[in-house]
């Protein structure tokens, strides 16, 4: 979708995938955001970043053992179809996640659009993928946290509702 014309505005809702900066403690995940998308709604995501502020170790620290998942680096943002609260949001079949692996800003692809027709309630949630693996520099008694922030935006097309 290019530019809202006035006719279009009525039935457009932008709606933020947000979280204020935010010490998110090791293994722990929050939920972000939430909508139900039914027939004839679109769901649009192009917008979405991970600032990681601080971490309470040194990152050098870290190896592929203290992840939870291998391939979701240090922080994931995930987007998931029907979401069970109690469920890892690091689970196979996400429909999206956008993955952290070091301080900074880590920006999904905005040129990509995400488009969603299918009814269902769509989830975000970001996620510390750390846990203290017995073989690591890092002490037990150590929780691996980070200070991050989360700035995002998903468009919702009524379709004339």
């Amino acid at each position: 979708m290019a530019y809202l014309t006035e006719a279009q505005l009525s039935s457009v809702l932008d709606m933020p995938v947000a979280l204020a900066a935010t010490e998110l403690k090791m293994g722990d995940w929050l939920l972000l955001s939430t909508v139900q998308i039914v027939q004839p709604m679109t769901l649009t995501v192009t917008y979405l970043n991970i600032q990681m502020l601080s971490a309470s170790v040194n990152l050098a620290q870290i190896t592929n053992n203290n992840l939870v998942y291998g391939n979701l680096g240090l922080v994931y943002v995930a987007l998931r179809l029907n979401y069970a609260s109690g469920g890892s949001p690091g689970l196979p079949g996400a429909i999206e996640t956008l993955v952290a692996t070091g301080m900074g800003i880590t920006a999904r692809d905005y040129t990509v659009p995400l488009v969603i027709t299918t009814p269902g309630v769509y989830s975000w949630l970001v996620a510390n993928n750390t846990q203290i693996d017995p073989n690591s520099t890092i002490p037990a008694s150590t929780s691996i946290d980070f200070k991050l922030s989360v700035t995002g935006q998903a468009r919702i097309d009524l379709g004339g509702v």
